[in-house]
């Protein structure tokens, strides 16, 4: 009998080092390469268990935490070998683990229990026949019962063991999938959160296990026994503790989405009543520009209206005027698009294009019968470009920044390409790609804002990358509906 169990035991292991490993590295980063470290821990793991079945009475598990110690050191030690240090994340992994190995691991028990109780009547009724035709001797009909139970119970245990990995398979690939994603920091606060659910399945495990196994006049005998309804209730008990730590992992990462949302839509308010703000400023700028310039030029008429009087010394003073000309030619944006607010903010990223010496071609035109408010225009304008110039200069030469617009009926486009090394990262379930910059869970704050403006007008944007002759190329598309040209 030992051999089979032996055989089973050794399986079993073998599979939940496999298990443990995969659910690790989600978790945790490795610090070795895959292949050896899984081929090792699973090794380990085996042996580990092996050893410590052979220390501690298998026969008095039920009543003790003992049982709990090897998954405990085996898991936790080789966690801290292979993979990178994250406490809060290894903590969770560990505690989620045994939680949900053990509820299994006893909820098989009951399930064992009836497969051998519906067997048994069937097995003596059989022997019952096989004496009374006297189709067998006795001593081969002994024979043929010791092994035909060795076989039942190796068959039993096995379809237990099979069912047993089944759901714990399910419950791990349910906690994978919904649990927060790799870039989140977990607090102290949020790891007791996700603690306390695995912590409580250990609990009632170990309270159902002394509760199940108890000695009657030196005999051991079982809760099914006494209760039968507790072949039901104790698999129910299990998997609705199994329930409670999935239910908690897919509530913490609701509340974590909704916390990093919030957080992205204040930031993005902020962004807009800053856009809104400077646009504010450029147009009173433009306006106080616009009457500098007539002033001037009224003042240069003037001038030159006197210095005709004064011939000898007009060398001078027309080098005067010269300079005064200059000075009303930068007050003049190199862009008309037919809107001053456009005009500026294009002229503003100009300057700073020119500063870090990176080429710009802007070919924009504002729409003359346009339904677009102008600070929504703005804000598509200022995280386009923004985005454009921060990935460009990241390009060691030759880069550049484009933008044009067009129309098509009574769609009116606006495009933005740009140069960039590297390739883009796309999140899983998301079209906006992942941002390079430190905090993760704010990324693509400036593409949210720009597709938020283009949903508005019940347009889309569109974001490719081409192969370009020296870099990568960027190119980002916003369509918007402009119902003012809706008739022609």
């Amino acid at each position: 009998m030992f051999d089979e169990i032996f055989i089973i035991d050794v399986c079993v292991h073998v599979a939940n080092g496999w298990f443990s490993f995969r659910y690790a590295e989600f978790f945790l980063k490795p610090k070795r390469p895959r292949p050896t470290s899984m081929l090792i821990w699973i090794f380990a793991y085996t042996t580990g268990q092996l050893i410590c079945q052979n220390i501690i009475d298998s026969q008095t598990v039920y009543d003790n935490f003992n049982h709990l110690l090897p998954y405990i050191l085996l898991f936790g030690i080789l966690s801290f070998i292979f993979f990178e240090k994250n406490l809060s994340r290894m903590t969770f992994a560990l505690a989620s683990f045994i939680a949900g190995w053990e509820i299994l691991r006893f909820t098989a028990s009951p399930l064992a229990h009836a497969i051998l109780g519906l067997w048994n009547p069937l097995w003596e009724r059989g022997i019952n026949a096989l004496l009374d035709s006297g189709f067998m001797q006795a001593e081969t009909l002994l024979f043929v019962i010791q092994y035909a139970n060795r076989i039942a119970l190796f068959v039993t245990l096995l379809i237990c063991r099979v069912i047993q990995f089944g759901a714990f398979y399910i419950y791990l690939k349910l906690i994978r999938k919904n649990f927060v994603a790799d870039d989140y920091t977990l607090t102290s606060k949020e790891t007791c959160f996700l603690l306390i659910p695995c912590i409580t399945s250990l609990t009632v495990d170990v309270t159902l296990r002394v509760m199940a196994y108890s000695a009657d006049n030196g005999a051991l005998t079982l809760i099914y026994d006494r209760a039968p309804e507790t072949l039901l209730l104790l698999p129910a008990v299990s998997v609705l503790l199994l329930g409670f730590t999935i239910s908690s992992v897919i509530l913490f990462k609701g509340l974590t989405d909704g916390k990093i949302e919030e957080r992205k839509r204040l930031l993005l308010e902020n962004r807009v009543e800053e856009v809104r703000e400077r646009v504010k400023e450029i147009e009173s700028i433009y306006g106080d520009m616009r009457g500098l310039k007539h002033d001037l030029r009224g003042a240069i008429a003037n001038i030159a209206a006197c210095v005709t009087e004064n011939a000898d010394k007009s060398d001078e003073i027309d080098s005067y005027l010269k300079g005064m000309e200059k000075i009303v030619a930068r007050l003049d944006f190199i862009d008309h698009t037919g809107s001053s607010i456009v005009d500026a903010i294009l002229s503003r990223f100009r300057a700073i294009c020119k500063e870090r010496k990176i080429t710009v071609d802007f070919n924009f035109y504002y729409p003359k019968n346009s339904c677009f408010d102008i600070y929504d225009l703005g804000i598509v304008l200022n995280n386009a470009l923004q985005n454009a110039v921060e990935a460009t200069e990241k390009v060691d030469d030759n880069s550049c920044v484009s933008l044009r617009s067009y129309e098509k009926g009574a769609l009116f486009f606006i495009e933005v390409e740009n140069d960039f090394e590297g390739s883009l990262i796309w999140e899983k379930n998301s079209d906006i790609p992942s941002t390079v910059k430190e905090d993760k869970n704010l990324h693509g704050i400036g593409l949210m804002n720009i597709r938020r403006i283009a949903e508005k007008y019940n347009g889309d944007m569109d974001i490719s990358v081409e192969k370009g002759t020296r870099n990568n190329l960027f190119l980002l598309t916003v369509m918007l509906y402009n119902k003012s040209n809706q008739g022609e």
